[in-house]
């Protein structure tokens, strides 16, 4: 029996590329969750919410799924208890249209640990390390943990992007210095 859905005139109609690729990671990954999601302007993405525990060995599946697999941009994100990272990539782009990855990876934040892909996808260590200053998340067996935004002397324990206690406390924005004056703006 084939799975195919069938159209109006008895015709089997066979998956896309999109829904290709979801249907892989689904079959090989039972436990992420993934889904085909299309937004606003009707650009159709994969969503990929994988265990972090899991998360190397996806990224991994992807790089062998598509060797030129495109590694666009990772986000970090404070979800209250938890510490989130969305790595965009591109697969099967030299066959248009490309298909449209979303890898979304949770930590708790009183265990922020993430591995580090960096050796599947070498460009994903820049935004590992914002993710590391900017909400605290340690990327397990990063090779470079040095900062990479905030200078050498700004406090540790503090994450900018934290909206948490961790974040950046209020003492530290009236005595920054900057009267955040808008052109044409009154200060207070």
């Amino acid at each position: 029996m084939n799975d195919n859905p069938v159209n109006e005139t008895n015709e089997v109609k066979e998956p896309t590329k999109i829904e290709k690729v979801a249907e892989t990671i689904a079959e090989r990954f039972p436990e992420a969750q993934v889904e085909v999601k299309t937004n606003r302007w009707k650009r159709q993405r994969v969503w990929v919410r994988i265990p972090r525990e899991k998360y190397r060995e996806l990224m991994d599946f992807i790089k062998k799924l598509d060797g030129e697999a495109h590694y666009s941009i990772g986000i970090e994100q404070d979800w209250g208890d938890e510490l989130g990272f969305l790595s965009h990539l591109v697969v099967h782009y030299k066959a248009a249209p490309a298909v449209s990855l979303i890898v979304d990876v949770h930590a708790p934040k009183d265990d922020p640990v993430i591995p580090d892909i960096s050796d599947i996808f070498p460009i994903a260590l820049q935004f590992e390390r914002e993710g590391m200053e900017m909400v605290g998340i340690d990327f397990e067996n990063a090779p470079d943990k040095r900062r990479l935004f905030l200078p050498d002397d700004f406090p540790e324990g503090i994450y900018p992007l934290r909206l948490d206690d961790k974040g950046v406390p209020d003492e530290m924005v009236k005595n920054a210095g900057h009267p955040y004056y808008l052109k044409g703006g009154a200060r207070k």
